[in-house]
Parts: structure tokens; C-alpha cells; sequence
């Protein structure tokens, strides 16, 4: 009886071992998807940019400086005199003595003086005018007030002892022999007085105020 399951078994696994092999259908691969690449732009060549040596010029508006304001003037501590005459339309002829009159500017030091600064003008004639300054010692050291009348007299040209207008005039004759009138000028300032100048005849000085206006009147030589 064993003897038979035994061959019986053997004959199981012969027939189990002749059995072809089940047949398994091919697997079919799965597609692969591919993404798209999408080409990266070509970037132009990047250009070096020097940074600048220097700081940049601003252009702005220039500043304009004030400008200094430039006078003539001395810086004083007197005020300037008031012309009174002569003046236009006076008319002096060769021959008269020549009154001229102004208000005081105040007390004054004893060393201070009026100066009259004088010119006789041929009109139209460039440069043709000659001048001269007179010292008023007669109201040197004035006391005053303000205000008060003042005169000083310039002389005909024979008083030669004495302030007169011969030398001007004839300097200025000599520039137009032939001319019936003339201009005459005048103005004024306080100065103090330093003595006689080298010539004997002016006085060294220096201004104790501003000048005053300028006053025009005709002369006939």
C-alpha cells in the first residue's frame, strides 16, 4: 500500500513538471511624457560701466557777492554845507569881486575851516576847464549854529595879495581865446586846516566833512 502512494506522488510531480508554463501577456510600457523646455533668452553682453574718477559737476547760478558800494566821500563826522549863491541864472563879468555864500554846518574846532573849490568851464570844450581851492580863514573855528550864514569872497584878478580868479581865468582863456562866456562852479567842505602848503599860497588839509552839491553860474571874461 505504500508502495503505491509512492508512485502515485511521483507520478503527480512528472505530470505537474511537463505542464507548460502559464503564458503572461507582455506589459505594454507607459508612454513617457517629455516637458517642454523652453530655451532661456540670450542675454546681451553686459557692459562694464566705469564708476566716475570724480564727483559730478552741479552747474548752479553763480552767486553774485555783494557788491561793495565805493564813494568818494570821507567818512566824517560833520555834515556837508548848504550852498546859497551865486547860482543860475546869476551873471558875473570880469572885473567883479565874486561873493559867495553858504550855511554853517555847526560848531567847528578851532583848526577847522571852510574849503571853496572853484572852476571856471569853457562849455563844450573838453578838458577846458581850470580850477582852484580857497581856504575861508575868516570862518575858521566858526561856533555856529547850523544854519547860519556864512560868506567868503573870491576877488578880481588884480588883488594878488588876496584869494582871486585871475590865475584861472587866464588859464582858461588860453584854451579858447575867443570865448564870450564862460561857466563857473563852485562847491564846498569842511577841512582841517595843516599850514601852508610848499607853494606859500594853499594850505595842506584834510576833509572834516563830504562836499557839498555843485552850483553853476555864468561868468562873461
Amino acid at each position: 500500500m505504500r508502495r503505491w502512494i509512492i508512485l502515485a506522488t511521483l507520478l503527480i510531480a512528472t505530470a505537474c513538471s511537463n505542464q507548460p508554463a502559464p503564458t503572461v501577456p507582455p506589459m505594454t510600457p507607459e508612454p513617457v511624457t517629455l516637458a517642454t523646455i523652453v530655451p532661456l533668452p540670450t542675454l546681451l553682453p553686459t557692459a562694464a560701466i566705469a564708476a566716475p574718477t570724480s564727483a559730478p559737476t552741479i552747474t548752479s547760478e553763480p552767486t553774485v557777492a555783494p557788491r561793495a558800494t565805493t564813494s568818494a566821500q570821507p567818512l566824517t563826522r560833520l555834515a556837508a554845507p548848504m550852498l546859497l549863491a551865486p547860482q543860475a541864472p546869476t551873471i558875473v563879468q570880469d572885473g567883479n569881486d565874486i561873493k559867495f555864500t553858504y550855511a554853517s554846518v555847526g560848531k567847528l574846532e578851532p583848526n577847522e575851516c571852510y574849503l571853496l573849490h572853484v572852476e571856471l568851464a569853457v562849455p563844450n570844450l573838453q578838458a577846458g576847464n581850470r580850477g582852484d581851492d580857497f581856504v575861508d580863514l575868516e570862518n575858521c573855528g566858526d561856533a555856529g549854529p547850523a544854519g547860519k550864514e556864512l560868506s567868503f569872497v573870491l576877488y578880481r584878478g588884480k588883488f594878488t595879495n588876496s584869494p582871486n580868479y585871475g590865475t584861472m581865468l587866464a588859464q582858461t582863456l588860453a584854451l579858447a581865446p575867443e570865448v564870450k562866456q564862460l561857466k563857473m562852479t563852485w562847491q564846498a567842505r569842511v577841512v582841517r586846516n595843516l599850514g601852508r602848503a610848499a607853494d606859500g599860497v594853499h594850505y595842506n588839509t584834510t576833509p572834516a566833512s563830504p562836499n557839498s552839491a555843485t552850483l553853476e553860474f555864468e561868468f562873461q571874461p
